[in-house]
């Protein structure tokens, strides 16, 4: 059985004290991205006629949202902001995201761009994308008579 001992040599400890500060700063700096740029949960329900995306945005400022459609997905982005308290009040446990946000989801068919809706409510974003006509599954009767008319 082999025995390994550590080998120390002068200046070592300095170094893993360097390294220890270098990690913490980083450590700090990954937490602050965390806090200021975030993606909302979001929930994407098909019915035969249209797509309804729900995104959980707590604190929105509205006048910093902007929704941008394409005929094959939604992009939301924006800007949400702390809660703001009555005095006497204190905040003593804050889970809610702060700051700028972007999510884009991806539809599987075609949208009507101009005929897209969208509300905000308690927290939640709702945005109605009708189906193009195109794509909205229809049933049709097809005649199996295969006679020729003249």
């Amino acid at each position: 059985m082999m025995l390994l001992t550590r080998f120390s040599f002068p200046g070592f400890a300095e170094i893993e004290n360097i390294q220890r500060q270098v990690d913490q700063v980083l450590d700090e700096l990954s937490q602050t991205q965390v806090a200021t740029d975030w993606t909302p949960a979001v929930q994407l329900e098909e019915t035969p006629e249209q797509f309804i995306v729900r995104a959980i945005i707590p604190n929105l400022d509205k006048n910093e949202l902007d929704i941008e459609v394409a005929k094959s997905g939604v992009a939301i982005s924006g800007k949400t902001l702390e809660t703001e308290v009555s005095e006497g009040h204190k905040i003593t446990h804050y889970e809610f995201p702060v700051g700028q946000f972007r999510r884009v989801v991806s539809l599987n068919e075609a949208i009507v761009q101009t005929e897209v809706k969208a509300e905000y409510t308690d927290g939640i974003l709702t945005v109605t994308l009708p189906k193009a006509p195109e794509v909205i599954h229809r049933v049709v009767k097809v005649n199996l008579n295969s006679e020729t008319q003249s």
